[in-house]
């Protein structure tokens, strides 16, 4: 396992971990939304479901997309970009690098979805308990954003592998002559 995959599954053990550890310190009502402000709004009677919400949706999340990560080997075309088809007329052969690529793509992703799952539970409790989150607001607006830029340079990373392993198997198909 790599160092950012092992990450990614730290990361969402400490989520599902933290949320089950600070269930029982929780008010007797826990915030259903921060607002743009840092505040927390909509309170609602604490509850596992009400407490966990986040998190579960961070657990599917981060499911879907793993699912699809281990797929990509034998099914390349779950993966969604430009360089789509050329990638399906590569012969298998070529496509490890591409496909390892998009593996090291989904653990990114990942890794920002559950952080900012992280990020939100950490507001909510911090809500629960009457203390405003302006910083983490901030945090959050910043961070979104930033996973744009992420996944564009991703992207880009991917179809980078994907043209250099079209180069050499266009060159094993014609090689230049002396």
């Amino acid at each position: 396992m790599t160092p950012l995959r092992t990450l990614v599954w730290l990361v969402l053990g400490a989520l599902v971990v933290g949320a089950v550890f600070a269930y029982p310190q929780l008010p007797a009502s826990v915030p259903q939304n921060i607002g743009a402000d840092g505040r927390a709004g909509g309170f609602v009677p604490r509850s596992p479901y009400a407490w966990g919400m986040p998190v579960l949706i961070a657990v599917a999340i981060f499911a879907g997309l793993e699912w699809i990560r281990t797929q990509l080997p034998h099914r390349p075309a779950l993966f969604n970009f430009s360089g789509k088809e050329q990638l399906q007329r590569l012969p298998v052969e070529y496509r490890g690098g591409v496909i390892a690529r998009m593996q090291r793509f989904m653990d990114v992703v990942n890794l920002q979805v559950v952080c900012t799952f992280m990020l939100v539970q950490w507001m909510l409790w911090r809500g629960a308990h009457g203390a405003t989150s302006e910083t983490l607001t901030v945090a959050l607006l910043v961070l979104s954003p930033a996973m744009i830029v992420v996944a564009g340079l991703g992207v880009s990373g991917i179809q980078n592998e994907l043209d250099r392993a079209q180069r050499a198997y266009d060159s094993r198909r014609h090689p230049q002559r002396p």
